[in-house]
């Protein structure tokens, strides 16, 4: 099943002259008939790509663009791309390299710079994307480009604090602080699925410390070289998570059993739990315009589906997105690629297909696309984008590229926050022997973390 929302786009600018008419770079050529583009995506609605879409038609009328939203979308798409007439010109997809399924099907896109100028966007964005499977001393390829940036952070029920008489915490003593009265109150303060919690909650710090140490390139060589006892660079937030789960300021087994919310850590399910909206599908229903759910973990674009079910519901819920506050003056900021967009090599219109990508890059209309999309726009200054949405200072902003390393970095830092996520389920605690269970000290996390590090 698919929904198709049809609209009138642009693709093609005339330049007359005296002597003429003459094509200018970066345009293409009027179609003599109205040519349809089909852009491909997971997202049941997108205004983003509508209101770029109306944009795109005030400046070039002649194109019609159709997006297609594709259910089970990546397993599907490897089917439809295969096809001699897929009907697709452009698709979202993520990073593509050479173990991508999606990847046979894009056009490269670096060779394509008289009709595509990326000149706008931001440089450690278009580099994390960058194909890494070429040959020695080849040129630069690309097959996808970032639409921007995700950032995680905090979702926070402003009305469910202010009723235990908090506000939204700026700094880890405030969150601490609200914490304490929200767990008093009877409730548990931190709700979302363990299978993403920690990494959405503490990653961004783990990132800040980092990328901008005060001496950043020995900092970079220990972790890249996995010293031993690099674990111990880490043991801040490997505490504040362990903490979390001692104080019982969140306790997902037991929010499970109660609320029956965030088993599913899907971003339409989390919205649900967040906004207590219950029930099965087919007969979903507002709880309440309190909730349970005073901080969740989440990405700045779930943004658009929490407001979305607010209004379908009613919910009387005041909530905002915040950095998460956990640094002793602050939150962090750290960005990492959203979804991409890519030229399907086969489609029928390759230059339409590019002029549109060419648009979307124009760092004016990639921050309306951002803004209409709830992420941080692919443009040259998105750190200071950042630095005023959140105010914050540099120091507290990273990018993938400061931590990439030659081993999977990420994961070895994220499964021991998950792991320590889960420290207060019965299942995953030390058995008594009499019935009851005994969380693991916080050192044997340590020494997980640093065997996970000496892995090879």
């Amino acid at each position: 099943m698919k929904k198709t929302f049809a609209f009138i786009a642009v693709i093609a600018l005339v330049l007359t002259m005296a002597g003429g008419c003459a094509q200018t770079a970066r345009q293409a050529a009027v179609p003599a008939e109205k040519t349809v583009l089909t852009v491909a995506g997971p997202w049941e609605e997108s205004t983003a790509v509508e209101a770029l879409s109306a944009a795109f038609t005030r400046e070039n009328p002649g194109c019609q663009v159709v997006y297609e939203y594709v259910q089970n979308y990546y397993e599907s798409m490897k089917t439809r791309l295969a096809a001699a007439d897929s009907g697709v010109d452009l698709f979202i997809t993520t990073n593509l390299q050479a173990d991508s399924d999606l990847y046979p099907y894009a056009l490269e896109l670096f060779s394509q710079s008289d009709k595509l100028d990326l000149s706008g966007t931001f440089d450690g964005l278009i580099e994390n994307f960058t194909y890494m499977g070429g040959a020695p001393g080849a040129a630069a390829q690309i097959y996808a480009i970032p639409l921007g940036a995700e950032l995680r952070g905090l979702y926070v029920n402003k009305t469910l604090l202010a009723s235990v008489g908090a506000s939204v915490p700026q700094n880890r003593a405030e969150l601490l602080a609200a914490c304490a009265s929200l767990k008093a109150a009877g409730y548990i303060p931190f709700q979302g699925n363990p299978g993403n919690f920690s990494q959405r909650l503490l990653y961004p710090a783990v990132c800040n410390m980092v990328a901008n140490a005060p001496d950043y390139a020995a900092v970079y060589e220990r972790i890249n070289s996995r010293e031993p006892g690099v674990s111990e660079f880490f043991r801040e937030p490997m505490q504040f998570m362990y903490d979390l789960t001692a104080e019982g300021y969140y306790d997902y087994k037991t929010s499970e059993t109660k609320y029956g919310c965030f088993a599913d850590g899907s971003t339409d399910a989390s919205a649900r739990g967040f906004l207590n909206i219950t029930g099965e599908e087919g007969s979903y229903r507002k709880a309440d315009d309190l909730g349970f759910a005073a901080f969740m973990p989440g990405t700045m674009s779930m943004d658009s589906a929490i407001s979305k079910l607010k209004d379908d519901y009613h919910s009387g819920i005041d909530y905002a997105f915040i950095l998460a506050p956990t640094g002793e003056d602050g939150g962090y900021a750290y960005m990492s690629p959203a979804d991409g967009i890519a030229v399907n090599k086969s489609s029928a219109h390759l230059d339409l297909a590019l002029a549109y990508v060419n648009f979307l890059f124009k760092p004016e209309n990639n921050k309306q696309f951002a803004e209409n999309h709830g992420i941080t726009p692919n443009t040259a200054d998105a750190f200071e984008l950042i630095r005023e949405q959140f105010s914050i200072p540099d120091d507290h902003i990273s990018q993938l590229g400061s931590v990439t390393f030659d081993y999977p970095f990420y994961s070895v830092v994220t499964s021991s926050l998950t792991e320590v996520s889960k420290a207060n389920n019965p299942k995953y605690m030390q058995d008594n022997g009499d019935g009851t269970h005994t969380m693991y000290p916080f050192e044997h996390f340590m020494e997980n973390l640093e065997a996970g590090f000496q892995q090879k």
